[in-house]
């Protein structure tokens, strides 16, 4: 069963390596219609959705301190 798609070698956005956009994977994209090629190699791609499920905390500066409060006498 020939899919038509070859193996190619991209460079990942985040840490520059190499890695391999494998027939079966290009295969997959297609199938979803996904029409660009992945910008991150796997365990970039893992850690970048790791990093987006977590909560997004404000600064240290920016939060509540004790000091800011003022009694309503």
């Amino acid at each position: 069963m020939e899919s038509g798609f070859e193996p190619r070698v991209l460079i990942c956005c985040d840490c520059g390596e190499e890695f391999v956009f494998t027939a079966g994977a290009q295969e997959y994209f297609a199938e979803r219609g996904f029409s660009e090629d992945p910008k991150r190699c796997k365990s970039c791609h893992t850690q970048y959705k790791k990093n987006q499920r977590l909560p997004h905390h404000q600064p240290a500066d920016a939060a509540y301190h004790q000091s800011d409060y003022r009694s309503p006498d």
